[in-house]
């Protein structure tokens, strides 16, 4: 057949809740118009990340695609004029960065096709509708009570499991029938089996009601997938034989290698989320119903008892039978007459991720197959009680609701429990939140319409191969929680390092700031005391100047005036510099030097410069002042105002000769 000529490309399974990251490092100019170069990637591992370029209008398209949710997205405008300019470029980057993380990190928007095509084309590029439809008319090609209708959209989570529309098709006039014998008539009570010539199988279940709508899911398989084709025909039979009366029976179950197809009753008035977010439609898309629900309203503490109650015997009963439920959610839960029934029974023999997987990753201590029917559980009444979902891993806070049901949400969501440990199923049945809200007579009542024994029997055969199964994801539950640990621990160390290095960066620039200022105010103080001690030096030495040229006459005067134009006259150089000396003294020098006889100031300059030289010392020495202020002040500064205080007042201390 020609349909089947188009071969679909299967590459390993990829797990589609891993959460996904996208950071936009670069801009580039490209042909005249900017494009984003955008580092993506898949989990906590940067090893599983890509480089992708995008345009505004990839952006824009994105949008278009994600309106359909009625979620307000931060996308900037469009704009015709500027936009390769530099500024206009880096502030447009900035805003498609805060668009995409978002997108990426609200759960239903993140889930959606056109995100995981946006950020992952490489993945998601393929038409996944055209391969489910491709291998459900596989499966339905020889069965003669079933026929494929149309598709009917979005209407679930998952991008994989595509929903048709089947109808039973009009007997066949041949009478060539198989006549089933004696030993045949308990086995039709439960299933029946057949195959088409090798490239399917195909089971077809007991009675159905003729007026009920029913619906064809193919589901394509996952990443824990770890039971081989040959074997899956006898568990899906097992599947079909269940009967509980808290679990929606399978009409129909046929598989390839790909994945299975699966007919079920189709309820008109949808699954426990539909009646929690108010949606009127239950076949609307998925975006639509769940993105930006119009209303939301949450159950009663009867309800919430009745159905909880209800949900954990279904999975205490598989749990009992080897076999794990895996994939429970507010989505897989459907109300008939105030009971209970589980859909997608089948979605653990194909090993698909469960809807929580993104949470319970993060827990190192829910790795088994009933921790974590046990911690989605603990999902599923949280959002019963509130009205919508927990959006995070662990619970912060619980208000709002009776004492005895807060203990029970927080011995399973609180973080303190998921670090602990959790309780069991047996223990979660027998809380005394059950005992005080649940009616186990109108329990029993609801559940009147199938008053048959729960029965499902699996071969020992059957139970082995689903236990080294359950066991292999457990394991690969594991190491994927180390490696998120491990990255987490990865991140804190970083931060750690960054806070560390910025401190130190921090101590050393306040150190080196401290010390700059110290020395700035070091030489303010120094280049001050300077110049007040000279200003005062200076004035001392000219009113001294003054006194001795009035008191000597026109002698002096003129001595003073001869002295300074005689070159031989002996410089400073030859005398060592005395001490810092207070300004009044140098009056007192020549006060002495004008009361002295005339011989005396006739005498050699030898004479005369050994006479100035010894009585300084001795001036200073009976001066208090000076002695303290050679003490306590500083060498330098000492020196510097000597030098300027000599080299003004060099003349006076030069010989001077007399006439007389």
């Amino acid at each position: 057949m020609a349909i089947f000529a188009s071969k679909y490309e299967r590459k390993l399974p990829i797990d589609d809740t891993q959460p996904l990251s996208c950071e936009i490092t670069t801009v580039e100019e490209v042909d005249g118009h900017t494009e984003y170069l955008l580092r993506v990637q898949r989990g906590p591992t940067t090893e599983n990340s890509w480089n992708i370029l995008r345009r505004y209008n990839d952006f824009d398209k994105l949008d278009k695609c994600l309106r359909i949710s009625g979620i307000e997205l931060p996308l900037p405008r469009k704009r015709i004029f500027g936009i390769m300019l530099p500024d206009f470029v880096a502030e447009r980057k900035q805003a498609l960065q805060v668009y995409i993380n978002a997108v990426l990190m609200n759960p239903i928007l993140a889930s959606s096709l056109p995100a995981k095509r946006f950020v992952d084309p490489e993945s998601y590029s393929q038409s996944f509708h055209d391969h489910a439809v491709q291998n459900a008319m596989l499966c339905l090609r020889n069965d003669s009570a079933w026929a494929l209708g149309g598709t009917m959209g979005a209407i679930g989570w998952r991008l994989r499991k595509h929903y048709f529309k089947v109808t039973p098709k009009p007997p066949e006039k041949s009478s060539n029938k198989l006549v089933k014998s004696g030993s045949q008539s308990h086995q039709s009570k439960h299933f029946a089996a057949g195959s088409s010539n090798g490239s399917g199988h195909l089971m077809d279940g007991g009675s159905y009601d003729p007026n009920a709508e029913m619906v064809a899911e193919w589901l394509e398989a996952g990443p824990d997938k770890f039971i081989e084709e040959k074997e899956i025909t006898g568990i899906l039979k097992s599947l079909m034989g269940l009967q509980h009366q808290h679990i929606e029976p399978v009409i129909m179950a046929g598989h390839t290698e790909s994945g299975c197809l699966v007919i079920r009753k189709f309820h008109k008035h949808g699954t426990l989320k539909d009646v929690l977010c108010m949606a009127t439609n239950p076949k609307n898309p998925f975006l639509s119903k769940y993105g930006n629900p119009k209303g939301r309203t949450a159950l009663s503490m009867k309800q919430v008892a009745t159905y909880g109650r209800q949900i954990l015997e279904a999975i205490i009963f598989l749990h009992s039978k080897g076999y794990a439920y895996g994939h429970l959610h507010s989505g897989n839960i459907v109300i008939l007459d105030d009971c209970v029934r589980l859909l997608d029974i089948e979605n653990q023999l194909l090993g698909v991720p469960a809807f929580y997987r993104p949470f319970f990753m993060q827990h190192s201590k829910i790795h088994t197959m009933e921790t974590v029917d046990v911690y989605c559980f603990g999902h599923v009444l949280f959002e019963m009680t509130m009205g919508y979902p927990l959006q995070e891993s662990v619970v912060r806070q619980i208000t709002e609701c009776p004492e005895t049901l807060k203990c029970l949400l927080e011995s399973i969501l609180s973080k303190e429990a998921c670090k602990s440990g959790l309780p069991t199923l047996e223990q979660l049945i027998g809380h005394r939140f059950f005992a005080q809200y649940a009616s186990t007579g109108e329990a029993a009542a609801a559940g009147g319409a199938n008053t048959e024994k729960p029965h499902f029997k699996l071969s020992l055969n059957a139970k082995e191969l689903l236990k080294k199964a359950a066991i292999k994801t457990e394991n690969r539950l594991r190491d994927e929680q180390k490696s998120v640990k491990n990255q987490k621990r990865i991140v804190r160390v970083q931060e750690l390092m960054s806070s560390e290095e910025e401190k130190r960066k921090s101590k050393q620039k306040a150190k080196l700031e401290h010390k700059q200022s110290k020395l700035k105010q070091q030489g303010s103080l120094q280049t001050n005391n300077g110049r007040l001690s000279l200003a005062a030096a200076t004035e001392t030495a000219a009113t001294a100047s003054s006194s001795t040229l009035a008191a000597s006459g026109p002698n002096a005067a003129d001595s003073f005036n001869r002295s300074e134009s005689t070159p031989e006259e002996p410089t400073l150089a030859a005398f060592k510099s005395p001490p810092l000396t207070p300004a009044p003294h140098f009056g007192t020098i020549y006060q002495r030097d004008r009361d002295l006889p005339a011989a005396s100031s006739t005498s050699t300059s030898a004479s005369g410069s050994v006479e100035r030289q010894s009585s300084t010392p001795n001036l200073l020495a009976e001066d208090p002042e000076a002695a303290e202020g050679e003490g306590e002040g500083d060498e330098l500064t000492r020196s510097a105002l000597l030098e300027s205080i000599c080299k003004f007042n060099r003349g006076s201390l030069r010989k001077v000769r007399s006439n007389d």
